[in-house]
């Protein structure tokens, strides 16, 4: 086999192999379009859809969950408000209504795959509360939630809390929640959301760009590294092979 070929082989199986992002299915929620929809099929009220389904959706949406459009009836998006969907145009929403007998805390969850057990992933995402409108009922953020990470789907643990509670209610503005690390403990899980209503009444929360990274996102693995030398070097000693016959050739 010429030393090119060989080069390529060992280049193309390095990069295969470097470690990366692990692929979050819909990690921005912009699967299905929201913004033309009815939310829970209320007259004059759009931009929501509680327990979406459609093919391609990723998550599961449990009691008060769905997703919102910039510029719907959950006021995400509303101008002045700074609070548009850092990613797209759409978000997961939490809600829970601790007086609506029917209400339940909304919980999404999505089942990722290809995980190494032993390995420690970190997690990122951004969040932001709804804003506090006023009228016959309360409707406003200040929701806190829960996250969890379930391997194998069983055995959930709280990796993180995110507390909004403690928030001025003007404050709407997506932030990059801080990282945060966990060992997959089996080859996949269930990464969960979850609301918690430590004030009462209507609150809603918003959640955005889901992304898991491996331990060397972007590096390759040491193994792969050396691949990645090894091709260089065969190439590089390919061209020296041909320079120093073209040498030999001119000198006869």
């Amino acid at each position: 086999m010429g030393f090119h070929k060989t080069a390529g082989m060992l280049l193309l199986l390095s990069c295969c192999g470097w470690a990366g992002t692990i692929a979050v299915g819909n990690y921005s929620f912009e699967v299905p379009a929201v913004s033309g929809l009815l939310c829970a099929g209320q007259p004059g009220q759009f931009g929501c859809e509680y327990h979406p389904g459609e093919p391609g959706v990723g998550w599961t949406f449990i009691g008060s969950s769905g997703i919102a459009s910039n510029g719907g009836i959950f006021n995400l998006g509303e101008s002045g408000d700074g609070n548009q969907a850092p990613d797209g145009i759409q978000a997961a929403f939490l809600q829970y209504d601790t007086g609506n007998p029917l209400s339940i805390a909304g919980n999404i969850a999505e089942t990722i795959n290809g995980l190494d057990a032993s390995t420690v992933y970190t997690l990122s995402f951004e969040a932001a509360q709804r804003p506090t409108t006023n009228g016959s009922d309360f409707f406003g953020g200040g929701l806190d939630f829960y996250v969890y990470w379930c391997p194998a789907g069983v055995n959930c643990g709280v990796i993180d809390f995110i507390q909004f509670d403690n928030l001025p209610a003007g404050d709407l503005t997506f932030m990059a929640e801080p990282t945060v690390s966990f060992t997959a403990g089996a080859a996949s899980g269930s990464l969960q959301f979850e609301a918690y209503n430590p004030l009462g009444g209507d609150r809603t929360d918003f959640i955005d760009n889901v992304q898991l990274n491996g331990p060397n996102d972007g590096v390759p693995e040491p193994s792969n590294a050396l691949m990645v030398l090894s091709g260089i070097g065969l190439i590089g000693f390919g061209l020296r092979r041909r320079l120093v016959r073209l040498i030999c050739r001119s000198a006869m």
